[in-house]
């Protein structure tokens, strides 16, 4: 055997293998809106014991990044293993663009990872936040071929018996809109809630003022985390009450940082820089992965992905932007990941970060253009209605008022010495070698991965839906031989569902068994573009 059979043979025998039976099943937890503050990831503040338990028995991956500080555009990236800014997922949101209605419509042979766990033969679901960018106009729902339930009751439970299934379940406790006055004072009144943390536990960070209103907000928001903890615990015990727990791989992340002033939003890693925790069963998790271990390396939101597929024995298409890491040790470790801010509702931003264990380097396309803008949303935070206050009152330090003036164009950070990004060193003498690295680092990966941000968002919005009309997919065609429907696209690489009766849309991928008394319905969806026509198959 030569050296590469030898390390291909290594490689294989390392990951997990399994049959179609015995698959596990894959649950992802994602809370929303909040860095790491949580117990296991050193917090002392954080109240979190299921959170922590969990890490006990899982790895911790201390060194995630999602690809934006903001939901939509980051769980784009997640659900799609590519970066917003290669399929026009970027700007927030596509639906809010006020020049010219469109959605993003990623390349045609591009899926939902969920979609090709779906066509492998995985019950998918999901609960709420369907936030893709290409998701249904109207509805924010859909595609329809991604999801075999798709509603805020959507469960495992609902799956068919002796299918592995796939859960993308978002916990929406820990989200920008609980730190409001009026949703804050009607959790109280939920069964089981209950605030451990006191404004007098919690630490300020730096870039925010020690007011009353700041402390009010960051206690709250760790009094929402500890609620949140609640369901991830409600959430494995109903696992382990099903039989399921040791068939399982649970994965715990957010979908960026937090729910507060000058984090979430940014590229500082306030905004970008996240928990995740995986927990492998003991039978089936790769040999050289050991539990309660810290994995230090830089994860990216583009490697989930990968990483589920290959979880699940499918196979990783050549489009996918990040690997596997999160299960193949083998993989030579990534040196950077990168981020993007585009425009946040009525603002427009273009910035884009390079960052690897030790420094941080943001490019701003647009310097003249504030972090700190008056984006209505999260004006109603009593913590922003604070800053803004005491900013016109003259009573920001130096460090805080900068997220309100026209930055620099670059922005490089040592991340070791200065974790919350405030002494910006691109214009000192000794860092310019860094600062030309982490340049190039950014310009060879734009190289590599489309930006679609070079053209402006209105000529992006019309080439993807021309004068500003969605475009719609063409209903697919459909014959039926010897009581086998075989259906083929009229839309190139559109994907396709269909109905027997009254059941469920399913997803077709291979020829299907129909007898001549069922009436069966066929339609077609390309990412971005309404559905087609229902074709009703008569045979």
């Amino acid at each position: 055997m030569n050296k590469i059979g030898l390390l291909l043979f290594l490689i294989a025998f390392s990951l997990p293998s399994y049959s179609t039976d015995n698959r596990p099943n894959i649950l992802l937890i994602m809370a929303e809106d909040m860095s790491a503050r949580v117990g296991a990831f050193d917090d002392p503040v954080a109240v979190t014991p299921h959170i922590d338990a969990l890490a006990e028995v899982g790895i911790r991956y201390p060194n995630t990044f999602t690809t934006a500080g903001v939901c939509a555009p980051s769980r784009t990236s997640q659900i799609l293993g590519m970066h917003q800014i290669s399929v026009g997922g970027q700007h927030m949101r596509t639906r809010d663009f006020k020049a010219s209605k469109y959605l993003a419509v990623p390349p045609a042979k591009v899926k939902a990872y969920p979609e090709l766990l779906r066509q492998a033969g995985y019950f998918t679901y999901t609960n709420s936040k369907l936030d893709y960018q290409f998701s249904e106009y109207a509805t924010h729902s859909g595609p329809f071929t991604i999801w075999d339930e798709e509603s805020r009751k959507a469960h495992w439970r609902q799956g068919p018996k002796n299918t592995p299934f796939f859960g993308f379940v978002t916990l929406e406790v820990t989200h920008e809109s609980r730190l409001f006055t009026k949703k804050a004072a009607q959790n109280r009144k939920r069964k089981g809630w209950s605030e451990p943390v006191k404004a007098t536990d919690v630490a300020v960070p730096p870039f925010l003022p020690d007011s009353k209103e700041v402390r009010q907000d960051l206690t709250q928001h760790y009094n929402n985390i500890h609620n949140m903890d609640k369901q991830v615990g409600q959430l494995i015990a109903q696992l382990k009450e099903d039989g399921l727990y040791e068939n399982t791989i649970i994965l715990w992340t957010t979908d960026h940082g937090d729910a507060l002033p000058r984090a979430k939003r940014e590229i500082y890693d306030s905004g970008i820089k996240v928990p995740l925790i995986v927990v492998w069963p003991q039978d089936l998790k790769p040999k050289n992965l050991k539990p309660s271990a810290i994995n230090s390396e830089l994860i990216s939101f583009v490697d989930f992905a990968p990483s589920i597929l290959t979880m699940a024995s499918v196979n990783i298409p050549d489009y996918i932007q990040g690997k596997s890491y999160l299960i193949d040790q083998s993989l030579k470790p990534r040196k950077y990941v990168f981020a993007s801010k585009d425009r946040i509702d009525g603002f427009p931003f273009r910035e884009r970060a390079v960052r690897d264990h030790k420094f941080k380097y943001i490019k701003n396309y647009m310097p003249e253009q504030p972090g700190g803008v008056h984006i209505a949303y999260r004006d109603q935070l009593a913590s922003m209605q604070s800053m803004w206050k005491l900013l016109e009152q003259g009573k920001l330090n130096k460090q805080q008022e900068f997220w309100f003036t026209s930055r620099p164009a670059d922005e490089l950070y040592d991340i070791t010495q200065d974790p919350f990004e405030l002494n910006n060193l691109a214009a000192q003498t000794k860092y310019q070698k860094q600062l030309v690295t982490m340049r190039q680092a950014l310009s060879d990966w734009q190289s590599k991965v489309a930006d679609l941000s070079e053209q402006d968002e209105l000529s992006m919005a019309k080439a993807m839906w021309p004068k500003g009309q969605q475009p719609v997919t063409q209903a697919p065609n459909v014959s039926i031989t010897k009581g086998q429907m075989v259906v083929t696209n009229s839309t190139a690489d559109a994907s396709v569902g269909y109905k027997v009766g009254t059941g469920k849309w399913q997803l077709y991928h291979q020829p299907v068994s129909v007898k001549p008394e069922e009436k069966v319905q066929v339609k077609a969806v390309k990412y971005g573009w309404a559905e087609s026509e229902v074709v009703m198959v008569n045979h």
